[in-house]
């Protein structure tokens, strides 16, 4: 009995990696990208980002990448779900800005790493994350972690810290329906804008999308909800090229001598 309840342990676990290396696979192809092992590859910025707060890390699955050629310059993209570290402990983060957004306990992720260098700017359209919905009853009864907590009655949300460049208030600039601000640097989001970067957030309309640029990265999430099948995993990556094209037109690249992202 020992030697056959480990056969079945085995066999459902070699069914699991090989239904996950299978989804895996099914995103890379519809998204035109390869399917890779992990994100050690991926600039450290990220972890500086409102996203990584809001998560408080995690554990990425479904990870594709690749190198695409556009117009204006090279871009490294990674692609992939994102399991919050809060959803293993059974909690959700929610970001304390004027309106505040949560995050979903699995979230889609695009990221790009492209040759420029940003100051911190999160750009949030409106969306299912700004109602604040606390998990539903099949969400809360299908955790253990989040029975246990419910039981011992313990919070079930918290504030996510704020990075430090970002202020509470939306900035005052122009932007497309639906969309809103925050950085400390509305002058340069104001001129990014003015340069055609406006035109791509109009272009990508999706709701609940929140881009952050920070660094030399530009990363693309819906706030509340992952994206379920590769069809629609593909859609978000093409959804983050339209809004990295608008940041390349919209902005200098690196040169030589260091950092120019001036913008006349």
């Amino acid at each position: 009995m020992l030697l056959g309840g480990l056969a079945a342990g085995a066999t459902l676990l070699v069914g699991r990696m090989m239904f996950r290396r299978s989804h895996q696979e099914s995103a890379a192809r519809a998204a035109g990208l390869e399917a890779t092992r992990d994100l050690s590859e991926i600039p450290i910025a990220l972890q500086k980002s409102a996203l990584w707060t809001l998560s408080d890390g995690g554990f990425e699955t479904r990870v594709v990448a690749g190198k695409l050629s556009r117009e204006r310059g090279d871009v490294a993209m990674w692609a992939f779900d994102l399991e919050t570290l809060r959803e293993r402990r059974g909690e959700w983060a929610w970001l304390p800005v004027e309106p505040p957004f949560r995050l979903a306990g699995v979230v889609s992720v695009v990221v790009c790493a492209i040759d420029r260098s940003f100051p911190h700017v999160l750009l949030k359209r409106a969306g299912r994350g700004d109602e604040m919905i606390d998990d539903s009853v099949a969400q809360r009864f299908g955790s253990i972690t989040k029975i246990v907590r419910d039981a011992l009655r313990l919070a079930r949300s918290y504030p996510a810290e704020l990075p430090a460049p970002l202020p509470s208030e939306r900035a005052d600039v122009e932007l497309p329906e639906g969309w809103r601000a925050y950085t400390g640097t509305p002058d340069f989001l104001a001129k990014l804008c003015a340069h055609g970067f406006a035109t791509a957030l109009e272009h990508a309309s999706r709701r609940d999308l929140v881009v952050e640029l920070i660094d030399g990265l530009v990363i693309i999430y819906p706030a509340a909800r992952e994206m379920v099948g590769p069809d629609a995993f593909a859609d978000l990556t093409t959804t983050a090229q339209i809004i990295v094209d608008g940041a390349l037109s919209a902005s200098q690249p690196l040169t030589p001598r260091g950092v120019d992202v001036t913008i006349t």
